[in-house]
């Protein structure tokens, strides 16, 4: 049995994504193939467009065998983190054997290549991209400027790239047993913000854009069964009510939904300063209290803050970890290779029928729980790990809780929420 995995968002699962799963079965041989994906909040640092058992549930009909949560800790993390905490989590299920990731490249040396070399950054590098930092650089550019040849540059400045050399260097530093297998991205870019008519695929960018605004330009974009799925997303229950005809008037959320909330949060605390979340610096934290009389929504807030040094995606994630109370943990602050990430389990968001025996082979093989109810969560875990589930619980609540303003609709029950089985 070969088990393959794919790192996802599916914010939301369109064409290139469906691409993705049937490549990777054809090209690897894979019997199996495995998501993790981010639950309800993202790694660019805002919440999903909708909630993450409606994505799971696109995802196990774009062809997905089942669906695993990875930890909001990590979902909403920079991109070493993310794709860190990932990594890990695969490493422990012990049951994995391809990594399969988009990249802008598509060519796996030039990705392994690069990655051999970020995995030794000696003192003279790191003193390097210090001191382009204090040029006001922010740190992929600093990075960028200090390791990359002009053949990397592209490896550097693509998102894609970056994510996949992050996968590639986390899969090297654990001495991982999982092979890494990368595929063309067949979109128009990650940040193309408009559909391109002459082609079926489109950015996941594009298509946020285009249910915000004309939601039926979107249906060509996105297999059948996820648009449908999208446009019955009127449900209260872990999974949208498919009784009554699609509509139009689709529940989607953004980061300026939740605007009131974060401010709330940020004049509660302005006291003691945010320098004790995650990745949220001295300096960042007295611009934040600075600029905080001038705060008018998430979003304008977050350009607002923008500068050289700090990205947009950076501020978001900040806001985002203050949001959610996501304070930097220990094993965050030790650095590579002594760094050992804390993922305790795995949360089982949904499977296909017929995945039986990936999922048996997984529970015989994982050194970590397989939590399929998160009622029995705390009988399976001891206390550190028991923590780190009930932050994920919080951070779903905190997302139910807009829904609930915006649409109207109850909150969901996460304690009372099991796997959904595709027949």
């Amino acid at each position: 049995m070969k088990i393959a995995a794919i790192i996802a968002e599916y914010n939301p699962f369109h064409n290139g994504h469906q691409y993705q799963i049937e490549e990777t079965r054809k090209q690897t041989g894979a019997d199996y193939i495995v998501a993790v994906m981010s639950g309800n909040f993202l790694q660019r640092g805002t919440p999903a467009l909708c909630n993450k058992y409606l994505r799971t549930r696109m995802a196990l009909s774009g062809g997905v065998d089942a669906v695993i949560e990875l930890p909001c800790l990590y979902a909403v993390s920079s991109a070493e983190y993310f794709a860190g905490g990932s990594v890990t989590l695969l490493n422990q299920l012990g049951a994995i054997d391809i990594l399969s990731f988009g990249s802008e490249a598509g060519d796996l040396s030039s990705l392994m290549e690069c990655a051999n070399r970020l995995c030794t950054i000696d003192e003279n590098h790191q003193t390097s991209i210090k001191k382009y930092l204090q040029e006001g650089y922010s740190y992929p550019s600093a990075r960028s400027k200090v390791l990359s040849s002009t053949s990397d540059q592209a490896l550097f400045s693509c998102p894609n790239n970056i994510l996949g050399l992050e996968y590639c260097k986390a899969l090297l530093f654990s001495q991982s047993s999982i092979q890494p297998f990368t595929l063309k991205r067949q979109d128009t870019g990650y940040h193309q913000t408009a559909l391109n008519a002459s082609s079926s695929y489109a950015s996941a960018s594009a298509l946020r854009e285009a249910l915000c605004n004309e939601p039926e330009s979107a249906a060509a974009y996105m297999p059948d069964t996820s648009y449908q799925l999208l446009c019955g997303n009127q449900s209260s229950s872990c999974m949208p009510d498919f009784s009554h005809p699609a509509s139009q008037n689709i529940h989607i959320l953004n980061e300026n939904d939740f605007s009131s909330l974060l401010h709330y949060k940020l004049l509660s605390e302005q006291k003691s300063g945010f320098s004790s979340y995650l990745d949220c610096s001295d300096d960042l934290s007295d611009k934040i209290l600075k600029n905080l009389p001038a705060y008018n929504g998430f979003s304008d807030f977050c350009h607002l803050l923008k500068s050289k040094d700090l990205t947009y995606s950076r501020i978001s994630r900040v806001l985002i970890h203050i949001l959610l109370n996501i304070k930097t943990p220990d094993f965050f602050k030790t650095s590579l290779p002594e760094r050992t990430l804390f993922v305790p389990y795995a949360r089982l968001l949904g499977f296909r029928k017929s995945a039986s025996p990936l999922l048996s082979k997984i529970k015989k093989h994982s050194s970590i729980p397989l939590i399929s109810k998160p009622a029995n969560a705390s009988f399976l875990l001891d206390q550190n790990a028991f923590a780190l589930f009930q932050q994920d619980i919080y951070c779903a609540s905190v997302y139910e809780a807009i829904c609930l303003q915006k649409f109207g609709t109850a909150p969901i029950n996460e304690w009372k929420c099991s796997p959904h089985i595709l027949p």
